[in-house]
């Protein structure tokens, strides 16, 4: 079955029997990102609980491939095969392999293939046919100006909020097709602008302006740059700046809060297999090269204390928690600290 992107969360919660075998072929990672999310969790939901992850590069064996099919689970579980193909086709010997495991997929394993955007006499070929004939294939293409106004706009309805068409004319203009950056724009937006006791804000085009112009003129993104380029001496200064500036408190811990969760995300996958060159390939180029060098540097993080700062901070933010009378004062220590431990810097913690 061939479905657009769009069909997939409602194609499966209609399900009666569970796909055994999906295929995610795009360039565009964002989309790849959210689609390979869903079918996880939808394997989850449906007691596929354990996963293996295998990268076919160049110089994968694909007899690995067929082990994994028939092999028993760790705890007799049904299991997940995350198949990333690296290259631009599977090759000779993986075509087969997977025509092979096609010819009889196990019951108690669900295949997520992930690959780049089939091209050419690729998208013919006999080994995604078997897969259109009995899994599922899905082709993830770079949305259109006019594709991108829409899914925008989709996604800040899901946040509680409604743009102006100028605000998302706007904010499509801004991110120029890149859908994570305009994830990131619109989880700002939220947090600028929306309140909690609101069932809908209305974001129009002075508000979209004010949280981009406030990016640049605050430095958010240059202190998330800072950080994870390791310039210690520079995070300190953009840190002061934000706080004569007054930036939002809330804002700066969530750039930091994200950034947290991406590098831990990227550590934790490392440390099981994934490429480098898999996990950076999901974000902008720009942000490439300081996300590699922090997340080579944060390998062998103390992930559970900069995880608990993050949470404590934003307690602390809120006036929860035991030390809450200590001030904004305390917040900002606390953010310096957050940073320069991502950063790579061993702090003394404060009382």
């Amino acid at each position: 079955m061939r479905l657009n992107v769009d069909q997939l969360a409602n194609f499966l919660q209609q399900q009666k029997s569970i796909p055994r075998v999906f295929l995610l072929s795009g360039d565009e990672p964002y989309q790849i990102m959210e689609s390979a999310d869903t079918i996880r969790q939808y394997s989850k939901e449906n007691s596929f609980v354990e996963r293996e992850v295998l990268h076919a590069d160049a110089s994968f064996n694909w007899g690995t491939l067929l082990g994994s099919s028939n092999s028993l689970s760790l705890f007799s579980e049904k299991k997940l095969i995350d198949l990333r193909i690296e290259t631009k086709t599977p090759g000779k010997q993986g075509s087969q392999a997977i025509r092979d495991y096609m010819d009889n997929p196990p019951e108690d394993k669900i295949l997520l293939i992930q690959m780049p955007k089939l091209v050419g006499n690729a998208r013919n070929a006999a080994w995604v046919k078997s897969i259109e004939s009995r899994g599922v294939l899905i082709q993830i293409w770079e949305l259109s100006p006019a594709q991108t106004m829409a899914w925008i706009s989709k996604q800040l309805r899901q946040q509680g909020m409604r743009a102006s068409a100028d605000a998302v004319r706007l904010l499509t203009e801004r991110v120029e097709g890149n859908l994570l950056a305009a994830s990131q724009e619109i989880s700002k937006l939220k947090l600028l602008f929306h309140k909690d006791d609101k069932q809908e804000t209305l974001i129009d085009e002075e508000q979209v302006l004010a949280a981009v112009s406030d990016s640049s003129r605050f430095s958010i993104f240059d202190l998330s740059n800072a950080v994870m380029m390791g310039d210690v001496h520079r995070v300190q200064h953009i840190h002061h700046n934000l706080k004569e500036e007054g930036v939002p408190i809330q804002l700066i811990l969530w750039t930091l809060s994200d950034l947290s969760r991406q590098l831990y995300s990227a550590s934790f996958n490392l440390k099981n297999g994934m490429q480098a060159s898999q996990i950076l390939s999901r974000m902008p180029k720009p942000r490439q090269k300081p996300f590699q060098q922090a997340m080579q540097r944060m390998q062998q993080a103390n992930w559970p204390i900069i995880l608990k700062m993050n949470s404590d901070i934003d307690r602390l933010s809120k006036g929860q928690g035991e030390i809450a009378n200590k001030g904004l004062g305390r917040v900002w220590s606390d953010l310096l600290e957050l940073s320069l431990l991502l950063a790579g810097t061993e702090i003394i913690p404060t009382q």
